[in-house]
């Protein structure tokens, strides 16, 4: 691929970064301030009145919700409750009792996801932009402009962001559950998130692991090479 086929394709994709990034800011900047309108409206029909959880029975209940019969003679069948998906509804004139700390989280939980890609997009659309800045200084092939020690740094801001995701979804998850054991009660019953441990992103932790040794790699080739030039 020519230095100009390079320079173009190049500079299409880092406007297509740019692009992304601007549409979900606007998009991002649009759910705070539809969050915050609601969180802050005196109406009780605030969006954050509702809130999902996940209602388990302290002790097993058979339910007669569901009549279940048997294909077979002589085989009696029963159902127990396990757990249920409830909707619970926060009905009053006035939700700013419910603390502040809450309602930040509620807000960075609805989108966490959202930030960490607009995240790695602009420093996708950095890396992209030292590259095209060195490819003008010098006609060399992209991979020589590619793992310069400034885009080596973004590549590790990257890989912090996957490790840090799960961490926030931890603390959001115990927050959550601290908001719902604080706040509501069901006799007999526990109440905990509507996403539990196992939804966390546990698999960020492995791909910033593996992002960071491949960096480490590039870096002590980098290194090794920068030596060999030395010498030479």
């Amino acid at each position: 691929m020519r230095p100009n086929t390079n320079m173009k394709f190049l500079k299409a994709v880092k406007i297509g970064f740019d692009s992304a990034i601007v549409l979900m800011s606007i998009l991002l900047a649009f759910f705070i301030f539809l969050v915050v309108f609601n969180i802050s409206s005196p109406y009780s029909k605030s969006l954050f009145g509702v809130i999902p959880a996940l209602v388990s029975p302290i002790e097993k209940t058979i339910t007669k919700d569901f009549v279940i019969n048997s294909q077979k003679e002589n085989i009696s069948v029963s159902s127990f409750v396990d757990r249920y998906e409830m909707i619970i509804s926060i009905k009053g004139d006035d939700l700013n009792q419910i603390p502040i700390i809450y309602k930040l989280i509620f807000l960075t939980a609805l989108n966490l996801n959202l930030f960490f890609i607009i995240f790695v997009f602009f420093q996708a659309s950095k890396i992209l932009k030292s590259i095209i800045r060195s490819l003008k200084e010098d006609r060399k092939v992209v991979q020589h402009n590619l793992f310069n020690k400034n885009n080596i740094k973004r590549f590790q801001f990257i890989a912090y962001g996957f490790m840090v995701m799960p961490i926030i979804e931890l603390i959001i998850y115990f927050s959550d559950y601290h908001f719902l054991s604080n706040y509501f009660s069901i006799p007999g019953f526990k109440i905990n998130p509507i996403l539990g441990l196992s939804s966390i992103s546990w698999d960020y932790i492995f791909i910033g692991l593996l992002f960071m040794s491949l960096i480490e790699i590039i870096r002590r080739g980098i290194t090794i090479q920068e030596e060999n030039d030395l010498t030479v």
